[in-house]
């Protein structure tokens, strides 16, 4: 595999394979040092339209552009960079506008559980049924989604990352609690480690027996990124990948695979759609999800080809996002009302199996908020969103619809209620 990618700390050269103009190079140059980018050979490859890359939609994912960045904050260290200033100096500048970025949307840190009053710092706990386990290992990706809300992750000279060395703790954690019934390995993307290093973590979890843990899942990008992961013609890593799944179904567990797809466009060669086959024959069952993103998938004939080849190939489509206001989410982010309208046109173009999907859905503090509907008073002409907790810190509150009133303007649950 051959990245084109930006660490933290080294922004010196980059090769790219592809022959993009010189102004592009130098706004990606400065784009990429606030937001993470790397990208590797399959994707230039096999998924972006070179003779359209500009409006492709697998190279907006991948390719940081500047309008991804609030325009006073590209000035900043566009002249940061154009007049000298030493790297320690532009990096001050970065983290500060990182800071500016909303870095932990949805009061991410406050998920983390405690064992015995200690924090678990590689574990977050918000729903009463599933825990999100982030190992070490796990803390990168064989390339980085524009969008990506967890875009912290991947940013090492800050102390904003979720990791954990160890998973002895989370499950004594689990073991605590009957209430958790599964756990969700994610990232970062767990398939970027070893099948070895995720095996080593099963056959802890096998060995503690918790009889009300019945589910795993694995969080990932890796069948648009690098599907090579699961075809053994390509590697012996491959085959103990999927025999690794296997071995979670012959210990009683069920295995769900999160699979992220933006565009049908990274479903669309033969090399994917054998990875997806593979998996499935390991036993384990692949559920979709996807934010709505302006400049990619903005549109409900987009999503309804999106989910037709995803039941074709034998996949679940599961949730459509809202995209959260973090990072570049002027860019990509649009109001609720347009939202729920491209899901409305989505959902009625689709097939029966293709209506599986809880959306539109907002990963708020709360909870997921899901958008209903759109209703209007008959009397007053006053109009409201009609929302729902798909789930919620309080289970008590799930599933119980609420009005709030209509904004047109509105991207997101805070904007509507004041907790």
């Amino acid at each position: 595999m051959n990245y084109i990618a930006y660490n933290a700390t080294n922004y010196k050269q980059i090769e790219y394979i592809k022959d993009l103009p010189s102004q592009v190079k130098e706004e990606i140059d400065i784009v990429a040092r606030v937001l993470p980018f790397k990208t590797n050979n399959y994707v230039v490859d096999y998924l972006i339209d070179w003779e359209n890359y500009k409006t492709d939609p697998v190279y907006i994912l991948t390719f940081p552009n500047k309008n991804m960045l609030p325009a006073e904050a590209y000035s900043k260290v566009e002249q940061a960079v154009k007049s000298g200033l030493s790297e320690d100096q532009i990096q001050k500048l970065v983290n500060g506008i990182r800071l500016g970025l909303n870095p932990h949307p949805a009061n991410q840190l406050t998920n983390i559980p405690k064992l015995d009053g200690v924090p678990l710092p590689g574990v977050q706990h918000k729903y009463q049924d599933i825990v999100l386990f982030f190992p070490t290992q796990g803390q990168t990706c064989h390339a980085n989604c524009t969008f990506c809300f967890r875009w912290p992750q991947f940013v090492k000279d800050l102390d904003l990352q979720f990791a954990m060395k160890e998973i002895d703790d989370m499950i004594e954690y689990i073991r605590r609690d009957d209430r958790i019934h599964e756990i969700l390995f994610t990232g970062g993307d767990p398939m970027i480690m070893s099948p070895d290093t995720i095996q080593r973590f099963m056959d802890r979890i096998f060995e503690a027996n918790i009889p009300h843990l019945s589910t795993i899942r694995f969080g990932s990008k890796s069948l648009t990124f690098w599907p090579f992961t699961f075809l053994p013609e390509f590697s012996d890593e491959a085959q103990k990948m999927l025999d690794m799944f296997k071995s979670i179904t012959d210990n009683g567990l069920h295995v769900s695979f999160m699979a992220h797809f933006n565009h049908w466009q990274e479903m669309d060669n033969a090399v994917v759609q054998q990875a997806v086959q593979n998996i499935r024959d390991a036993g384990v069952t692949i559920r979709t999800q996807s934010p709505v993103l302006k400049n990619i998938n903005a549109d409900g004939k987009t999503w309804a080809k999106i989910w037709e080849m995803q039941v074709k190939l034998g996949m679940i489509p599961y949730y459509m996002f809202v995209e959260r206001e973090t990072g570049p989410f002027e860019y990509f982010g649009l109001p609720l009302a347009e939202v729920y309208d491209i899901y409305s046109e989505a959902v009625r173009l689709s097939s029966s199996f293709a209506k599986t999907v809880t959306g539109p859905s907002m990963s708020a503090s709360p909870g997921k908020v899901q958008i209903l509907g759109i209703v209007e008073d008959p009397i007053s002409g006053k109009k409201y969103f009609n929302l729902q907790f798909a789930r919620h810190r309080d289970n008590q509150k799930t599933f119980k619809p609420f009005l709030v009133e209509y904004n047109e303007n509105a991207s997101w649950y805070d904007e509507l209620v004041t907790e």
